[in-house]
């Protein structure tokens, strides 16, 4: 239940726009790649670092999940994470997350898989 938990916290910071929510979920010594084959952010620093480059030009992630399996303390998040422009264009994501627990329930590793088949591009919204 706790890394059930934790994992969906973790989207629900996303949905909320809460970077203080989200970092609170990682340990202090967490391990991020997103995509794996980019370098992997080490510590809560460097994952803020990727929040804030992420929503540059007031860009908003918002995930839709599709499901969460959980074998001990790993799990799995398929999700479509949709970025949005403030025009209301961007993309769709389709994304599997990998995490490891500690003990404590704080996230020890996330790793996203992606590529580019997994984008689809979303028009802006007529004006």
């Amino acid at each position: 239940k706790k890394v059930r938990n934790t994992i969906e916290a973790y989207l629900k910071a996303y949905e909320k726009n809460d970077r203080a929510g989200l970092l609170a979920l990682f340990a202090a010594d967490a391990r991020f790649t997103d995509p794996v084959g980019t370098p992997t952010m080490l510590g809560r620093e460097a994952i803020g670092k990727f929040w804030d480059a992420a929503r540059k030009n007031g860009a908003t992630l918002t995930p839709e999940l599709q499901r969460i399996v959980v074998c001990a303390n790993e799990a799995i998040a398929l999700f479509r994470m949709q970025v949005r422009r403030p025009d209301g264009g961007g993309l769709d994501l389709d994304v599997a997350d990998h995490f490891v627990l500690n003990e404590d329930g704080t996230i020890r590793e996330a790793r996203a898989f992606w590529n580019p088949s997994c984008m689809t591009a979303v028009a802006a919204k007529p004006s």
